[in-house]
């Protein structure tokens, strides 16, 4: 297995999120991403093949031997009644796999459920501190899927807790699905915002039923929907790690290879990013 290089990669890196292919082997995930172009990867902590030490071991030696890095693990849910147990097992695993971040999400399924940040703040207090004696990064990620439902309330919720490792993780298609965009993310200190997860999709959106759906199986190509991904990514940092999350049902029921789904993610995604750089460079 080579890695494919050009230009483009090189001038507009891009991850690869472990969502886009959740159902392969991570080491085809891996290799699938390497073969597209990625810069990174950011890989599941609860992943089957990641809950094995040898397959760990194979996994991270497979990623360097490709030169690639891992962008962040993700996947560590926030429930304030199980408390800090299973996030302490994962933030070891992630350890062990040399991630720099670790993503949070208070996810709440129950659509008719209240959304409440304050039911996890103590929580999400408690693990950026277990999380910043690792030297581990902290993500919470906002949807109306969960907790903090909107970018809005997770700035409120970092502010709050005030924990030098918690920066707050920016997914485009919530971020439209919360009512929110550009406008809002430019009344928000940049410091605040430590990654970006990019896709595509339709502005409207019938219920929260359709949208989960829409989030764990059927996201669109960057550049192929109607978001204003250009515009939010130009008001984001430019150090921050930007990575594609695009699971496609489509696709893969058209027999479209993991390969070739991921060549198009990152070449859609890498193409949104140069227009945004550009229009970053025009403000």
């Amino acid at each position: 297995m080579t890695r494919v290089s050009t230009n483009n990669a090189n001038a507009h890196p891009i991850g690869l999120e472990h969502l886009s292919l959740y159902e392969d082997p991570v080491a085809v995930f891996v290799d699938a991403a390497a073969a597209g172009g990625a810069a990174s990867v950011c890989l599941s902590v609860n992943h089957p093949d990641m809950l094995d030490r040898e397959a760990r071991r194979d996994v991270r030696a497979r990623i360097t031997d490709l030169d690639l890095r891992i962008s962040m693990g993700d996947g560590f849910l926030l429930n304030a009644d199980a408390g800090l147990g299973g996030l302490e097992r994962q933030l070891a695993l992630l350890v062990e796999l040399g991630s720099p971040l670790a993503n949070t999400c208070a996810f709440e399924p129950d659509e008719n459920a209240p959304r409440d940040p304050n039911r996890i703040q103590d929580l999400l207090g408690e693990f950026c501190r277990l999380a910043a004696q690792a030297d581990v990064g902290v993500l919470i990620e906002f949807t109306p899927l969960s907790h903090v439902p909107t970018l809005a309330s997770a700035v409120e919720l970092v502010g709050a807790l005030a924990q030098p490792n918690l920066t707050i993780m920016v997914d485009t298609l919530h971020l439209a699905r919360a009512g929110e965009g550009p406008d809002d993310i430019a009344q928000v200190d940049p410091a605040l915002f430590g990654y970006c997860q990019v896709s595509d999709g339709p502005t409207g959106f019938d219920g929260l039923a359709a949208y989960m759906e829409e989030a764990i199986y059927q996201r669109a190509i960057p550049g192929t929907g109607e978001l204003p991904l250009e515009r939010v990514l130009s008001l984001l940092p430019r150090d921050i790690t930007v990575s594609a999350e695009v699971p496609s049902r489509t696709l893969k029921v058209d027999g479209i290879s993991s390969h070739e789904r991921a060549r198009r993610v990152l070449e859609g995604s890498r193409q949104v990013l140069a227009r945004s750089r550009d229009e970053a460079a025009s403000l």
